[in-house]
């Protein structure tokens, strides 16, 4: 009997955001010594620091959490309302970018392995789905659905199911230049008008939505929070 080539076959994933890194050059120092011909104007006029403020620099993704492999734009959850068989679950429409540079079907999401169809009767009724896994690790991750015997839930075909216990959201955290103040922002004697970081709400950061109904939402912590996941990204 022959051995099944498929499922021996190594998958390698497509990837939704670039992943160019720029190593360090190995054998390079940093000589902190001050030339002896350097004027003390110079000594006294160090170069100024480009500050820095923590930015968002590409779209949300959510990932099998398993291993890590991207799935599907933050920006396709339909709906945060759904129950799966693990609790809470995503609806997420597949990719409508036809230039996105990926080579996979825009009818399913990336980086998934669609089973057979069969017919379950879910809360809202009968359905045709097909259950998904991850094309890297084969977990199960949900269902895509197939058809639905009411007219009411037909809205659903197509899209997909995703186990928040199965995936996870990933932000891409990054040191930018901090752009100036404008001048309504500074008070007259010209320093800032604030002392606290420049921090904006990010509404979708499931934390920090939390924080704001909870009224606890603060910018100093958040900024924290921002630069401590930018520096374990590096890492």
């Amino acid at each position: 009997m022959g051995k099944d080539k498929s499922s021996s076959r190594l998958s390698l994933p497509a990837f939704l955001l670039p992943t160019l890194k720029f190593p360090l050059r190995p054998g390079r120092s940093i000589d902190f010594s001050v030339p002896s011909s350097s004027s003390p104007e110079s000594q006294a006029n160090p170069t100024p620091v480009t500050a820095l403020r923590v930015s968002r620099t590409q779209p949300d993704t959510l990932r099998c959490s398993t291993c890590s492999t991207d799935l599907a734009f933050a920006s396709q959850i339909v709906s945060k309302g759904f129950t799966g068989r693990h609790g809470r679950a995503y609806l997420v429409a597949p990719p409508t970018d036809p230039s996105a540079p990926t080579s996979y079907s825009t009818a399913d999401l990336i980086n998934i392995r669609v089973a057979r169809c069969e017919s379950r009767q879910l809360v809202t009724g009968w359905h045709t789905v097909a259950d998904i896994s991850c094309l890297v690790c084969h977990t199960k991750l949900g269902w895509k659905y197939v058809d639905a015997k009411e007219h009411s839930q037909r809205y659903k075909v197509g899209k997909f199911i995703l186990e928040t216990e199965r995936v996870l959201t990933y932000k891409s955290w990054e040191d930018v230049p901090a752009s100036p103040r404008p001048r309504w922002q500074q008070d007259p004697a010209g320093g800032a008008a604030g002392q606290g970081p420049d921090v904006e709400f990010d509404s979708d950061d499931d934390d920090e939505c939390d924080e704001i109904f909870a009224g606890t939402w603060n910018p100093d912590v958040v900024a924290k929070r921002r630069s401590r996941q930018v520096s374990y990204e590096r890492e």
